[in-house]
């Protein structure tokens, strides 16, 4: 079996479980390296949830970078600034203060919705939409802050779909918006996490990445460092009818089987070898 057969292996495998699940699913993966692809419903438009944060960070380091803002500078939290979802903010007292730079780390690595909306603030909505249009990215767009009911109910919704999310990532690992700007938000995103793609890959191997839930909506995009295979890949769904456990589980299960054959083709020759590891001298 040649590496063609194991991709189009890989890629029936994943059809196969994508068009079992009870909603709709959709997911794209592509080697860093040799640029082959798998995409499975991956211009299907779904509910980024949490992943629209990358965008959010990196138009944070564009700014600095420009001189237009200051990550350093610090911000006190007030009650009346408080938002509602996940993370840590909210639970805290005595009005917290944080720089926009540890503002902006609580909203990758916690999640943490109040954060994000300042972060939105801070970065601006329209100017990180210009940032996501010059990325090249036409269905990717920012609608709304975090937990908005009326916007949600309005169908002011973020949006991305899984080919344009790994565009995203592939842009980063290779130096744009800028050099200084993806190094920066692909090494915030590089923190460790307890999120999908982090579970399916186990904790030996980086993963910069960004996971994203709401009702009947999961997701998880990211970058798998592995040394010679280094893999994007990014996993949406919506329409779930099934519960957030089993929702979870699923996308655990498709990256898990993602992971199993971009590792094998990381440890053998192009005949399916397994590579001689390196003997001690």
């Amino acid at each position: 079996m040649s590496r063609d057969s194991l991709w189009k292996q890989l890629e029936t495998t994943l059809k196969d479980k994508i068009t079992t699940f009870d909603g709709v699913a959709g997911l794209s993966v592509k080697s860093l390296t040799s640029g082959k692809s798998i995409s499975i419903n991956g211009d299907e438009v779904f509910p980024t949830a949490s992943t629209i944060k990358i965008h959010v960070l990196a138009k944070l380091f564009s700014l600095q970078e420009e001189g237009e803002i200051d990550l350093s500078q610090r911000i006190r939290f007030t009650q009346n600034m408080y938002g509602a979802g996940s993370g840590v903010i909210h639970f805290l007292e005595n009005d917290p203060e944080f720089t926009i730079l540890d503002v902006a780390i609580l909203m990758m690595l916690a999640s943490d919705n109040t954060a994000t909306n300042t972060c939105i603030d801070v970065a601006g909505m329209e100017g990180i939409n210009d940032l996501i249009r010059d990325m090249g990215l036409s269905k990717t767009k920012l609608r709304r802050k975090m937990m908005d009911p009326e916007a949600i109910n309005r169908g002011d919704e973020n949006v991305s779909t899984p080919n344009e999310l790994i565009l995203m990532m592939d842009l980063l690992h290779n130096e744009k918006p800028t050099p200084k700007v993806s190094a920066q938000v692909l090494r915030i995103m590089s923190k460790p996490k307890s999120a999908y793609l982090n579970k399916a890959v186990g904790s030996k191997v980086v993963v910069a990445n960004k996971p994203g839930g709401m009702d009947k909506v999961r997701g998880d995009t990211g970058i798998v460092y592995l040394p010679n295979n280094p893999y994007a890949v990014s996993i949406m769904s919506k329409f779930s009818m099934v519960d957030s456990m089993a929702q979870e589980g699923f996308l655990i299960d498709l990256a898990r089987n993602i992971h199993k054959f971009m590792a094998i083709m990381e440890e053998t020759n192009e005949f399916g070898l397994g590579l001689p590891k390196t003997l001690p001298l």
